[in-house]
């Protein structure tokens, strides 16, 4: 598609829900939309760095719907302070999957948001090994330990962040597209009897992340926002094959509403 304009993509946090990035990318690329820019925010960031390095969809499903037992053995390193998992074997599977790139070697330019503890903002890579700084944007507080970096502490960075808009348009987009996974505003499963105690720190959880991200899409110009509430759950993907596919269907479906619209801005 003959254009000047350069197209950024922001890759929300999520958790699981990030499956549906995947869709994103397979509706942007049937209708040639140009990606120039990158950045991603925990499961974005993972999403963000497989896509920069190879450019391969098909692949990129693959390692990230797939691959479950290498996933899981790499879950299996207990850290008794700062988190249930330490992190270093996740760490060593990223950087193995991605063949020990940096930001360097991408063929999409790409940042990465982790949120720096002690601060309490925003850590942008942007150079060196792609491996350290994927870690850091994934660590989940209470899941994963926090990472010491340099005179920081590093965790996920959807607890600052969870859609890098902002950081994809200082890169340089003319047009960013955002990727918000955290629509929560309205429960899927809304108990009419009401909540139980497990059920109001969830929820509470939610609508917190929701009005975190929605602040956080200012610089956007295309916002795509599946709805995926119900798929939260690490144990599900695990043991449900055909979780992976309807998250992504989620992902593509509501990338195709935003087509007609993308393709205006690009004229």
């Amino acid at each position: 598609m003959p254009q000047n304009k350069k197209v950024g993509l922001a890759l929300g946090s999520g958790g699981v829900r990030g499956l549906a990035h995947i869709g994103v990318l397979k509706i942007l690329i049937k209708h040639n939309i140009p990606i120039d820019f990158m950045a991603g925010c925990s499961i974005g960031s993972w999403v963000g760095a497989h896509y920069a390095r190879y450019q391969d969809i098909q692949k990129l499903e693959e390692f990230t719907v797939g691959k479950k037992k290498e996933k899981l053995l790499s879950f299996l390193e207990p850290s008794f302070t700062g988190g249930l998992v330490k992190g270093d074997k996740f760490e060593k599977l990223i950087d193995g999957w991605l063949e020990g790139a940096s930001f360097e070697d991408l063929k999409i330019p790409l940042a990465i948001v982790a949120t720096d503890l002690l601060k309490g903002e925003p850590v942008i890579f942007t150079s060196g090994q792609l491996a350290p700084a994927i870690r850091a944007s994934v660590a989940i507080p209470g899941v994963f330990k926090a990472v010491n970096f340099e005179d920081k502490i590093l965790i996920d960075g959807g607890a600052c962040d969870p859609v890098p808009d902002n950081v994809v348009k200082k890169m340089g987009a003319d047009i960013v597209i955002a990727v918000n996974l955290d629509n929560f505003q309205e429960s899927d499963n809304q108990a009419k009897a009401g909540y139980n105690l497990s059920k109001i720190l969830i929820r509470t959880t939610e609508v917190m992340r929701h009005y975190l991200a929605a602040y956080s899409l200012d610089d956007a110009d295309i916002i795509i926002q599946p709805k995926l509430a119900q798929y939260s759950s690490w144990r599900e993907y695990f043991i449900n094959n055909e979780m992976g596919k309807k998250v992504i269907a989620l992902g593509e479906e509501e990338t195709k509403k935003v087509i007609p619209e993308l393709k205006k801005l690009l004229k």
